[in-house]
Order: C-alpha cells, then structure tokens, then sequence
C-alpha cells in the first residue's frame, strides 16, 4: 500500500513549514478526540496516534531528531491522510468513512515500528533526566 504521490508531497511541504505541522498535529489531536469509543482497540489506536504527534513534536522542537526523514514523511503523510474528511471512502460516511483511515494508520504503525519503539525508549529515558 501506497500514500499517493500528491499526499506525499503535501506532507514533505507540510514538514518544511513548522507552523503547518503544528496546525496538521491539532487537527489530529482534533480527531481523535471526536472518535469517542470505549472499545479497547480504538484507545489503542488514540495512543498510537498521540505517541506520532509526541515523536513530530519533538522532532520540530529539536528535541528528538533521530527520526529518519523516511520514516518522518511516511508519519506524516499518514496523518494528512487521516485528517483530511475527502480521502478514498470520506468521512462523513458513518463508521466506513474511518476504516481507511484507520488501515493506512495501522500500515504506517507497522512501517515505523523499529522507530516508534526507539522513541517511546528515549522519551521515557528522557522524561527521567528532567524530573
């Protein structure tokens, strides 16, 4: 599976411009907290969303910068992809309207795996040196 090449390169622009990405972050955060379901999997799939917008953030802060720019485009073309309502099946289409959003979420996860895990390793080793 493939983000198309438009998604791709409204992304890589999105990634050169630090306010955009701040804005594409909140609108993230934005959707998330409108998917309102207590099933486990969807809590599963808000946490995973909230740990890219941590790893971007630290990233733009200058904070995090092992990220690399592969796996930064690929993290936030899935973003771009999950935010926008006109995309393959759109969302005001009721439940459907998330399932690609939800599966291009779940393909960039796995795609990134390696470099969310040595994030959520370095967050959490660097949240302790500050306390």
């Amino acid at each position: 599976m493939a983000f198309s090449n438009r998604t791709r390169q409204r992304a890589a622009s999105i990634l050169q411009d630090p306010e955009r990405l701040r804005r594409l972050l909140a609108s993230s955060v934005e959707k998330i907290r409108r998917l309102q379901s207590d099933q486990e999997s969807m809590k599963d799939l808000k946490n995973r969303v909230t740990t890219l917008n941590r790893m971007i953030r630290a990233y733009i802060s200058g904070e995090y910068k092992r990220i690399p720019w592969k796996s930064l485009l690929l993290i936030t073309s899935g973003i771009v992809y999950f935010v926008s309502p006109i995309d393959l099946i759109p969302d005001f289409i009721p439940f459907a309207g998330f399932l690609d959003d939800i599966t291009i979420l779940l393909w960039v996860f796995s795609a990134v795996k390696g470099d969310i895990e040595e994030f959520e390793e370095w967050e959490s080793t660097y949240a302790k040196s500050i306390k």
